[in-house]
């Protein structure tokens, strides 16, 4: 058997001392509903890392809603919740985390929202998008800092790797693909080749896939550090045409968005008013009614476009 990884001096070290107490304060209420509480993806990816990422995700076995509200009694906290998922956004001071249902998930159709149904650790980090982001730490007492890697996250974390976890991945849910663009550049990974050929073959099915979504992907693509890095590559893999036919990403699209960065303005309004620059006026309007701007967001980008 593998040697037990386990993370919790990493955690203490990694969060802020409210945010740790937070967090430990949540896993006794869990322990004492007899309830298994995890914090799963991204953070626990960037812990290994060693990234900053106070971005929290715990998944339970369990209620999520009720456990949450148990919290939000005890330090007075504020909940956001959404019910359809059993999941909750609690808010305590200037700190926020998600608690979510573990859960097992179905795909009536492509690009469709999931049916969800209870489940647990094992089931719940199946569903999740890549390999790198499907590992969870156990805050339970009895094994509290236990890493759990079922899908060989960490090898293609130490192999700098994004891999999805089932060949359908990307038809389920086509907005996969842009995520996986946008990790590999942020974490300078390379997207494992079956992924890859995999990735090639469905990027039709983000057609599959609401205007709503597609621009929230984009939008935190914008948000990267380097966002052109994401759509040249986007580009070269035919997917950035998805979005239009006619927008691509080249060395002029390159050097405006450095020039962005370096005026010490790069809101996402603006790199839509650079990525749309070259669309004509119909294009445009195309382009913004696919991805179902807000209006705000419209006359901000058309405002800046030249």
């Amino acid at each position: 058997m593998p040697e037990q990884i386990n993370l919790a001096g990493k955690l203490a070290k990694h969060l802020p001392p409210e945010l740790f107490a937070l967090i430990r304060k949540i896993a006794d209420i869990a322990y004492h509903k007899n309830m298994p509480l995890y914090l799963v993806g991204g953070i626990v990816r960037d812990l290994i890392l060693e990234q900053k990422n106070y971005d929290l995700d715990l998944v339970v076995e369990g209620n999520a809603i009720g456990l949450a509200t148990v919290l939000a009694e005890q330090i007075g906290g504020k909940l956001k919740t959404h019910p359809m998922f059993n999941t909750v956004k609690l808010s305590a001071g200037k700190w926020s985390v998600d608690i979510a249902m573990a859960r097992t998930e179905t795909y009536t159709k492509p690009g469709a929202l999931p049916a969800v149904k209870p489940g647990t650790i094992h089931t719940d980090l199946f569903r999740r998008d890549f390999t790198v982001n499907a590992m969870a730490l156990c805050l339970s007492p009895a094994s509290y800092g236990e890493l759990i890697d079922l899908y060989g996250g960490l090898d293609d974390l130490n192999n700098k790797l994004i891999r999805i976890l089932q060949g359908k991945s990307f038809i389920d849910d086509a907005t996969r693909i842009w995520r996986a663009l946008r990790y590999e550049q942020r974490l300078n990974f390379q997207i494992e080749p079956d992924t890859l050929s995999l990735l090639k073959r469905d990027v039709p099915m983000l057609k599959t896939v609401g205007g709503y979504r597609l621009r929230r992907e984009l939008e935190l693509a914008l948000a990267e550090k380097e966002p052109e890095k994401i759509l040249l590559r986007a580009d070269r893999l035919g997917v950035l045409k998805e979005l239009h036919p006619s927008l691509k990403a080249d060395k002029w699209l390159i050097e405006r968005f450095r020039e962005a960065r370096e005026s010490g303005y790069s809101a996402a309004e603006l790199y839509l008013s650079i990525m749309s620059s070259r669309l004509s006026e119909s294009e445009f309007t195309e382009f913004v009614s696919h991805l179902r701007f807000t209006k705000q967001m419209l006359i901000k980008t058309k405002e800046m476009r030249p």
